[in-house]
């Protein structure tokens, strides 16, 4: 009979305890908040919630990578938007150059193997350039 009560006690406590935890998995916990700590939370998830960006915020810089290697530029052809910093690594070995087919925008120079070139793209629009010492590798900055 002892033996009876005590299975039945922890089958109700286990019963209770199994009850209790479904039961409160439909509520969310909300954290309290202390008097110097300001929460943003989305009511439906109680996360945090997306704000707009704060425009008196230094901005983030862009960037951009594009590898020399194989005699070609990867990716040959990039879209960025304007503000956008991108530089080029020579992963060949030999020598290359970044130069604006129209021969104004785009001038590095040589570039070694190992070394970069970089440049900050203001102007929206399309900017071709080639390599003046292999014509054939060509590549392409769309700019937003």
């Amino acid at each position: 009979m002892r033996k009876t009560i005590i299975i039945i006690v922890v089958i109700l406590v286990v019963g209770f305890g199994i009850f209790y935890i479904v039961s409160n998995n439909s509520q969310t916990y909300t954290p309290p908040v202390s008097n110097n700590q300001q929460t943003n939370m989305n009511p439906v998830s109680n996360a945090p919630a997306i704000s707009s960006p704060n425009t008196s915020a230094t901005p983030v810089p862009l960037s951009a990578t594009i590898s020399i290697k194989n005699f070609s530029f990867d990716p040959t052809t990039l879209t960025i938007k304007s503000g956008t910093k991108v530089t080029w690594t020579n992963d060949d070995s030999v020598t290359h150059t970044i130069t604006s087919d129209s021969g104004s925008l785009l001038n590095s120079g040589t570039i070694s193997p190992g070394q970069s070139f970089s440049f900050i793209f203001t102007n929206i629009g399309t900017e071709n350039y080639h390599c003046s010492i292999h014509t054939t590798m060509r590549g392409n900055i769309i700019v937003q």
